[in-house]
């Protein structure tokens, strides 16, 4: 059906109502039209499709004021079955998400009905989408790889939308904004190093943004400092990747790959001097412009295990400095920042 016809099937999921005053509610000033508006005539022409489909049916009447008695309609079982199970289905397409996707929330918040399943749904289909995009990218060249890649951004910003209010109606959101970013010698991926301590480059720089930098205060008493950031180029994750240091496939969550379910990069580097808002570093492997998402100062006695196991990187470890980043998480997965 239309999304007209959906929008009034709602409108009458919420009980008893005349035509007027469901074409009232998706006029463009109405409570629906907010979201998706339609013309009297239009919704008229949806609620007479409604009732034809036997989703809904006339139940009496109602006086109007100075005019003809206006028919009360009522949603009928098969109605609201199917109601309830469009509104529960996520959209197909990134382009419906302003449209349908609003709407089903809509209707899911008038009745404060939970949406975190619809949510956790749609989050789903759309990192199916942006993974399948992001994995085409590299084979394309041109116009048709600037078409792809804007594709590719959309659905990135869909996701980021979707997981957010999925976070906000499940508990609270996990929403992080960027407290500064990175300055290095590094702007492609090809040849940078795989960890802070192989980069010969000489020093970095992290910038840290105006209404942080009070908080470098006593920073200066600690040799080093883990950096997390957000890998703001990496082109969605896989469940398993082939990492530097090895010649076999690994599971994603057993390497230091960028490609990770959550974009995060964390960077362990030496403070060579603190001016804020500027934090100078020797050895930094993240491209120049990343943002940073947080500093924390390295305690050896919380992160140094004297007898912790190194796991597959055993024997590989030793080889950090010797190899270099290639363009394995390239373009072709959007990536271009830290390669670990």
């Amino acid at each position: 059906m239309s999304l007209t016809e959906w929008a009034a099937l709602g409108v009458l999921c919420e009980g008893r109502a005349h035509g007027w005053a469901v074409s009232a509610a998706l006029l463009p000033d109405g409570e629906i039209g907010r979201v998706w508006s339609s013309s009297r005539p239009l919704t008229y022409r949806a609620i007479s499709v409604l009732r034809d489909q036997g989703h809904a049916v006339a139940v009496g009447s109602e006086a109007s004021r100075g005019g003809p008695n206006r028919r009360l309609l009522q949603l009928t079982p098969k109605g609201r079955r199917a109601f309830r199970s469009w509104r529960s289905r996520p959209v197909g397409h990134v382009r419906e998400l302003r449209s349908e996707l609003m709407l089903k929330l809509l209707f899911h918040n008038r009745v404060g009905a939970d949406s975190t399943a619809l949510l956790e749904r749609q989050r789903e289909l759309l990192v199916t989408q942006e993974r399948a995009l992001g994995l085409r990218l590299h084979a394309l060249e041109g116009f048709d790889r600037v078409l792809h890649l804007w594709r590719l951004s959309n659905i990135r910003a869909a996701v980021r939308f979707v997981q957010d209010l999925g976070g906000l109606e499940a508990h609270g959101a996990a929403l992080y904004r960027p407290i500064g970013h990175v300055r290095s010698a590094w702007t492609t991926l090809a040849g940078m190093p795989l960890q802070p301590g192989a980069d010969e480059s000489g020093t970095a720089e992290l910038h840290v943004d105006d209404g942080y930098t009070e908080a470098l205060d006593d920073l200066d008493g600690f040799s080093h400092v883990w950096v997390l950031s957000h890998l703001h180029r990496v082109g969605g994750w896989e469940p398993h990747v082939l990492p530097f240091l090895d010649t076999r496939s690994r599971g994603t969550l057993a390497t230091r790959s960028p490609r990770h379910p959550n974009p995060i990069g964390l960077s362990l580097t030496r403070i060579v001097s603190i001016a804020a808002p500027i934090v100078r570093v020797a050895g930094i492997d993240l491209l120049d412009g990343t943002p940073i998402l947080d500093l924390k100062p390295y305690v050896p006695l919380f992160d140094a295990v004297p007898d912790a196991s190194p796991g597959w990187f055993a024997g590989r470890a030793e080889l950090i400095d010797t190899i270099r980043s290639d363009d394995r998480f390239g373009r072709g997965g959007g990536l271009e920042s830290q390669a670990q």
